[in-house]
């Protein structure tokens, strides 16, 4: 017979009229608050739902139809002013800023010294180059004397020889007459042809040696170092000349961050020159202005901040439009000798003259600016689509839309200060 250990009230704990043990009750405590936290999740869990549905609401705008509307007046395209030459300010030699005479801002001429490098280095180098050229010159005079010398010396001897031969050849001539009447000796008569024949051969030898040193050029060699030597100092010359930075054209000097003390490297931009007499005017012109343009040797545009009308010859007119843009690339030489029109400026081309045209037009607070940039905001289904657009005149609270929008878009008139590309919104709200 097994006998249980008797276990005391201690160790139990009643549970619906029952005693069980003490862990297993800790266990069912457990348990029921754990249901109780998944039974208080369901309340948090639809407060989240709720905020995220009001996050993802849509935002109320008002719209209203983009239409045309006749407009009086000139018609007008706006176009940009730019350089009609930029050029690049390149380094030719590496160097150190002695002095900087020109800074960015200041109208320059052609060959104006823009900064100026250290170019004492240089300076010793063409001094020796000098120094050497004046020992080759040296050397030339004294071996051309002693050419001259040489050619005078052998002259010289081969005319003494020459006399002699003729006062032995004299003397041998009458001492074989006398030979042959029994006068002179054998002996006497053979002394006097080995004499004269000994001259000829003297003279024959010195003939010889003047025309081998006339035919050698022993200066030749100094010649060629002298030479070398000019196209070394010629090339130092052309060196120090980059050590002037000049400016490669007449006009506007930019982007000149230098300054003295600092080291350049060869091929290094340390500006640009911008050519803003002539100037050029640039526009982007769309399907339906190009017949106004067509055709056209010039065109006259003004400034909104000036009172003065200008005449731009037309130098370029594109022939296909831009694959991106649908426009045609136009462009326009105006003289600008008293420098008001310049580069960043905007100006109105006259298209077309007085009259009515039926334009599109927009109220002009419900276009927005981005990076200087006009666009606006259309209704795209139920998303706001944000829509780049060409700005012309403008009148009253309106502003003509050269470009970009269409007759019967809905366009996001109120609300749109707010809105992202393609955010969800709720028109009429």
């Amino acid at each position: 017979m097994i006998t249980r250990p008797n276990r005391t009230k201690d160790h139990l704990v009643r549970t619906t009229g029952r005693f069980v043990s003490r862990k297993t009750g800790f266990l069912l405590i457990l348990t029921a608050i754990a249901l109780a936290g998944c039974s208080n999740e369901a309340p948090l869990s639809s407060a989240t739902t709720a905020e995220q549905a009001a996050g993802a609401a849509s935002k109320p705008v008002k719209t209203a139809a983009v239409a045309t509307q006749a407009w009086a007046g000139a018609k007008t395209l706006t176009a940009d002013v730019i350089p009609s030459l930029e050029l690049n300010v390149l380094l030719k030699v590496d160097g150190d800023v002695k002095s900087v005479l020109k800074k960015r801002g200041d109208q320059v001429q052609k060959n104006d010294v823009i900064i100026e490098l250290d170019k004492k280095d240089l300076l010793r180098q063409k001094q020796k180059l000098l120094y050497a050229r004046a020992s080759l010159e040296e050397q030339m005079t004294k071996a051309k004397k002693d050419w001259d010398d040489g050619i005078l010396e052998l002259t010289n001897n081969m005319a003494i020889t020459q006399q002699s031969l003729d006062d032995v050849t004299k003397q041998y001539n009458r001492v074989l007459n006398d030979y042959d009447t029994g006068q002179a000796t054998k002996d006497q008569k053979e002394q006097l042809e080995s004499q004269v024949k000994q001259l000829q051969l003297n003279l024959q030898t010195l003939k010889q040696k003047l025309q081998t040193l006339q035919s050698t050029k022993p200066l030749a060699a100094i010649e060629y170092q002298l030479q070398a030597n000019d196209i070394d100092l010629q090339d130092a010359d052309v060196n120090l000349s980059y050590f002037e930075v000049k400016a490669p054209a007449s006009g506007l000097l930019t982007e000149m961050p230098i300054e003295e003390g600092m080291t350049l490297a060869r091929g290094q931009k340390i500006g640009v020159v911008q050519q803003q007499a002539p100037i050029k005017i640039h526009a982007e012109v769309t399907e339906a202005d190009l017949p106004l343009v067509q055709g056209k040797p010039s065109l006259s545009f003004h400034n909104s901040d000036s009172p003065d009308t200008y005449e731009g010859k037309v130098t370029y007119l594109a022939n296909t439009a831009n694959t991106q843009t649908k426009t045609y690339s136009l462009e326009l030489e105006a003289a600008n000798a008293n420098g008001r029109l310049k580069p960043g400026m905007r100006v109105q081309l006259t298209l077309a003259g007085g009259g009515e045209q039926q334009v599109i037009s927009v109220p002009a607070d419900s276009i927005l600016r981005e990076d200087g940039e006009p666009y606006v905001f259309i209704l795209n289904g139920d998303h706001a689509e944000k829509r780049t657009v060409k700005l012309g005149r403008s009148k009253d609270a309106m502003t003509e839309i050269t470009q970009g929008l269409k007759a019967g878009e809905l366009l996001i008139v109120s609300g749109q200060y707010q809105l992202k590309h393609m955010e969800k919104v709720a028109p009429g709200q």
